[in-house]
């Protein structure tokens, strides 16, 4: 059982509850096909009025720098797009958070989409119309490539490259057809490289693009007391008590003779932790918090079975 399946941590999820569980990630794809099929009805002009297009852009349209993420040209340009972002970013917003992960998707494609449209302004050829959530998706890549460097991918679905080496070829690919050595019209190499920078930018200042929204906010409520069944050491019956948002209690751990100083301050740190998530919600962790608690709960997961069998 994980660290958020535990009865204290909060109540039956209502539907609210249950559309927030499904994370940036999903919300983002659903959008960005609910737009191609949007965009394909008749006499609704959606790519028209969303795509990148730079003469719009220079007259004012400046809303073009980003809605470009959620209109595509082709299907299998969507298909590839969100599969990347699904595999990718899914990881991502398991390690920065749903609101981090949502705010550096929306950023990173105005980035590359922006620094596009500068380098078509500086008398450079590049991208003049366009549409895509590839200077995102490259993005998401390459802070992927910073943190699994090592993660095996397969390229064409067949070839086991690792992450940092297929980000690296993506990334010299896009720089050979910027240069005008690979041929590609309709492919926007800058916007490519754009969203790649934007990414390495990100990961090498270590900014937390949500963090001044998460200090202008009040402190979230705590969930209500919960009334749950917790069975007495001496006892088979089941007594019920008030659990609050608190760390479980000492019946649902080892006894204090089996577990060790390295235990205890594993414990410690856990039970900070779950009070700062109980005050202001998971999107206020740090991400060595967050990856600190997946590894928490694995290691409660494992004791109980032991302390079981």
């Amino acid at each position: 059982m994980g660290i958020q399946d535990r009865d204290y941590y909060r109540e039956g999820p209502s539907f609210l509850d249950r559309v927030g569980e499904q994370g940036a990630v999903v919300w983002l794809i659903v959008l960005t096909v609910a737009a191609f099929i949007v965009q394909h009805l008749p006499g609704i002009p959606l790519l028209a009025v969303a795509s990148y297009d730079y003469f719009a852009v220079a007259s004012g349209e400046v809303w073009r720098l980003v809605t470009p993420l959620f209109v595509h040209l082709g299907v299998w340009h969507l298909f590839f797009n969100m599969l990347a972002l699904y595999w990718a970013g899914g990881r991502l917003e398991e390690r920065y958070g749903s609101a981090e992960f949502a705010l550096f998707y929306l950023l990173a494609g105005t980035f590359a989409s922006t620094a596009n449209h500068l380098v078509v302004e500086a008398g450079v050829n590049a991208t003049i119309f366009g549409a895509g959530a590839s200077g995102a998706v490259c993005a998401a890549l390459v802070v992927f490539a910073f943190h699994f460097p090592r993660e095996r991918l397969l390229l064409f679905f067949v070839i086991p490259v690792p992450a940092w080496g297929l980000v690296a070829l993506f990334v010299a690919l896009d720089l050979a057809g910027a240069a005008g050595m690979r041929p590609g019209q309709n492919i926007g190499f800058v916007i490519h490289l754009g969203g790649a920078l934007f990414g390495a930018l990100y990961y090498l200042s270590g900014v937390e693009l949500a963090a001044p929204f998460r200090r202008s906010r009040g402190p979230r409520a705590r969930p209500k007391l919960r009334v749950i069944p917790r069975p007495e050491p001496d006892s088979s019956e089941p007594v019920s008590v008030a659990v609050p948002s608190a760390p479980p209690p000492p019946a649902a751990t080892a006894p204090s003779s089996a577990r060790g100083p390295a235990d205890e301050q594993m414990e410690a740190k856990l039970n900070a932790v779950l009070e700062k998530v109980s005050a202001s919600g998971l999107d206020s962790l740090t991400p060595e918090e967050r990856e600190f608690l997946v590894k928490a709960s694995e290691a409660l997961k494992k004791r109980r079975k032991s302390l079981s069998g």
